[in-house]
């Protein structure tokens, strides 16, 4: 009688304390976590059988959670679907979105994949206010810290463009821009799930979310340029406009940046699979195209994709007037088997064939494209 009291008592104990580490896990696991490294366990592994973790897709080294307490989490990464086993001209990729379900198991932390429709299992070793590590194979563990944002309020964008250029292989070839009062212009060129010129808004709560999460990574402090030291890779260029004036535009070739700022460009760039997009109307008059270099006389102004198609558009909202200016720049838009058509600019106006159109203000004087370099 005596031992079954003890045995009673004793799993009375284990539960109650698996119940008190449970609520401990459910406290401290809120909130926003980043990928910080993979720390190999004492115990012997293969190097070759680890993989990185959590699984981007796309390279390693990115990832990060942010755990509500509804059982909701947000991955930084997102879930995107390659298209695997089709052909390579049918390949596309698919963004999912970033929100999915978690739940806690005594020390297990199970993330649902919403593509697979599994759930992911981890041990969580340890969970303190700033550190949390886990374990999904033997070999490693995953850690996370919990980042600290300093978010300068007074720092606001009236534009935000991505541009992705393409690659050997399947890269999207993609610009989309996002605008305060919630427009957004898409042009989507090759090696998407849709090809062509649209239109769409968002609210202000999600473009301040856009906003905010491109001020996580801290901007102003980023280079300009990230380049890996390899060929055929695709180019993300990411464009900062305030007042009609590029502050800052960040040009990353082979995923070099910072993984704060990856992680948000790539989720950016795909949202448009996410909005109700309309065709737009396009001038006819207009060709189409971020195909196109801006000189004065022999001298070329450089531009990176992503203000390409910032320039593109104003053009393309301009209105037409009726006047004479100083014809100081050529705009010429590179054609594939037609002759080049070349466009008369100075900054402001810009004159196609017998129509002038103003966009409202001096792109090149305002920008000071005339000093800037590619090292800007």
């Amino acid at each position: 009688m005596k031992t079954v009291f003890q045995i009673s008592l004793l799993f009375i104990i284990l539960v109650s304390c698996k119940s008190e580490k449970e609520k401990q896990f459910e406290k401290y696991i809120i909130g926003e976590w980043n990928f910080d490294k993979q720390v190999e366990s004492k115990k012997h592994v293969d190097n070759s059988q680890i993989i990185e973790e959590p699984p981007s897709p796309f390279f390693a080294n990115l990832g990060g959670f942010i755990f509500k307490d509804n059982g909701t989490v947000i991955d930084k990464v997102g879930f995107f679907d390659f298209s695997e086993g089709k052909s390579r001209e049918e390949r596309k990729i698919t963004y999912k979105g970033d929100s999915t379900n978690y739940k806690l198991d005594n020390d297990s932390l199970k993330i649902l994949d919403p593509i697979n429709n599994s759930w992911n299992n981890y041990k969580i070793i340890s969970i303190t206010k700033d550190t949390l590590k886990l374990q999904k194979n033997d070999g490693y563990y995953l850690k996370y810290f919990k980042p600290k944002y300093e978010l300068n309020a007074d720092e606001t964008f009236d534009k935000i463009i991505i541009s992705s250029s393409g690659c050997y292989g399947t890269c999207a070839i993609s610009n989309i821009e996002f605008d305060r009062n919630g427009k957004v212009f898409y042009f989507g060129e090759k090696y998407n799930t849709i090809n062509g010129f649209y239109k769409s808004t968002i609210s202000n709560i999600e473009y301040n979310k856009i906003e905010n999460s491109f001020k996580k990574a801290n901007i102003s402090k980023l280079e300009n340029n990230y380049s890996a030291r390899v060929t055929d890779l695709n180019t993300i260029t990411i464009t900062f406009v305030k007042n009609n004036k590029i502050i800052k535009t960040i040009s990353d070739y082979g995923s070099q940046a910072p993984s704060e700022l990856i992680m948000v460009y790539r989720k950016v760039m795909y949202k448009y699979q996410n909005l109700k997009l309309s065709e737009l109307k396009i001038k006819k008059d207009i060709p189409l195209s971020t195909m196109f270099s801006l000189a004065k006389r022999e001298k070329l102004l450089f531009l990176e994709d992503s203000e390409r198609f910032l320039l593109l558009n104003e053009i393309l909202n301009a209105k037409q007037v009726q006047l004479n200016f100083k014809e100081n720049y050529n705009l010429t838009i590179f054609e594939n088997d037609d002759k080049d058509i070349v466009i008369k600019t100075d900054g402001r106006f810009f004159k196609y064939g017998t129509k002038t159109y103003d966009i409202g203000y001096n792109f090149i004087e305002i920008n000071n494209l005339e000093k800037r370099d590619e090292n800007h």
